[in-house]
């Protein structure tokens, strides 16, 4: 899970980006879908981006609700430590070495979540390639603030691209999680932008 510090996300809206995501990854029925899946549990790692890459979460199980309040927990009152560029590529590539000391998992996902495009670093596209090259897919979930945000993920993305506004966020990801845990692709997003 790669959580967007960038300096467009402000404290409220980081507030509720990491709340959302705990609040889903602790929510009875993606947690039921977890445990009732074809190896009972996931592994899950989160880090927030912006010009740089900071963990939140190292790799940690969850195979029942008690893990999955403790990944909860961490992530609901975790403090952001950044707030700067948007450098969608070097976030990339710090999945591609997070993945790399992944516990053995038969499917890799990355879930970026963000509000802007690339302004810094190095090229998502190739990131997004490296990660391909290693069978991980890439998917986003967009919050719509920035004209043309949504489109440059569409073009850079090689799972799907979700959109969102910062109201339904917590909305868009649990849909989002419950779609990456069943491995399955959005036949249409509900949850569409302005």
């Amino acid at each position: 899970l790669l959580l967007d510090a960038s300096g467009s996300v402000d404290v409220a809206e980081w507030e509720l980006q990491a709340k959302a995501t705990a609040e889903a990854l602790s929510t009875p029925a993606i947690v039921e879908k977890i445990t009732n899946g074809h190896h009972g549990r996931i592994a899950v790692t989160a880090m927030e981006w912006s010009a740089s890459t900071v963990v939140i979460l190292p790799w940690t199980w969850i195979r029942n609700m008690s893990d999955a309040r403790e990944v909860a927990i961490t992530l609901a009152t975790y403090k952001r430590r950044q707030s700067g560029s948007t450098a969608i590529g070097d976030a990339l590539l710090a999945a591609v070495a997070t993945i790399k000391i992944a516990p053995a998992c038969v499917r890799h996902t990355v879930d970026i979540s963000s509000d802007g495009t690339n302004n810094a670093g190095s090229d998502p596209r190739a990131a997004v390639a490296m990660l391909q090259a290693m069978d991980v897919q890439v998917n986003a979930l967009v919050i719509e603030d920035e004209m043309g945000v949504l489109e440059f993920y569409q073009k850079i993305i090689s799972g799907f691209v979700m959109p969102a506004t910062w109201e339904n966020y917590t909305q868009a990801i649990k849909a989002k999680l419950t779609l990456e845990i069943a491995n399955a692709s959005p036949a249409r997003l509900a949850f569409g932008g302005r």
